[in-house]
């Protein structure tokens, strides 16, 4: 009963931190002077975007906000998914000055979480890069 209960408060205390979108980038002066662009165009940056959350069946628990990145959002917003990711890339891509966004590569990945139901809840993820050009 012990090591449930362990097991119970263990898995509370991470979906209260689960879920996050983030956005990292590698800008112009880490690319060792490579050229990250299919055609013309001025490198700026490689761009990385993932995304993360817990799901009973289809409904989002917790999941990464793609408006706020690093912000969790409660039951509600379903933002795991490749469209919602790769906004935050091309978003990002804006940011920073790009005209075009080369070069993207999307992954999507969802886990059963068998503890305490087996097959009502799971943990999707996406994870999608490109190019920053201008």
């Amino acid at each position: 009963m012990k090591k449930t209960m362990l097991f119970l408060s263990a898995a509370l205390t991470a979906i209260l931190f689960a879920g996050c979108a983030s956005v990292q980038v590698t800008e112009r002066a880490d690319l060792n002077g490579q050229r990250i662009t299919n055609g013309g165009g001025t490198s700026i940056a490689h761009i990385n975007a993932q995304n993360w959350g817990f799901y009973f069946l289809k409904w989002p628990i917790a999941t990464g906000s793609v408006e706020h990145p690093g912000m969790t959002s409660w039951f509600g917003e379903d933002s795991v998914n490749v469209p919602k990711t790769v906004a935050l890339v091309t978003a990002k891509a804006k940011e920073l000055g790009a005209t075009k966004t080369e070069g993207l590569q999307s992954d999507r990945g969802s886990t059963m979480i068998p503890f305490p139901f087996p097959f009502l809840f799971y943990m999707q993820s996406t994870n999608v890069s490109g190019n920053a050009v201008r």
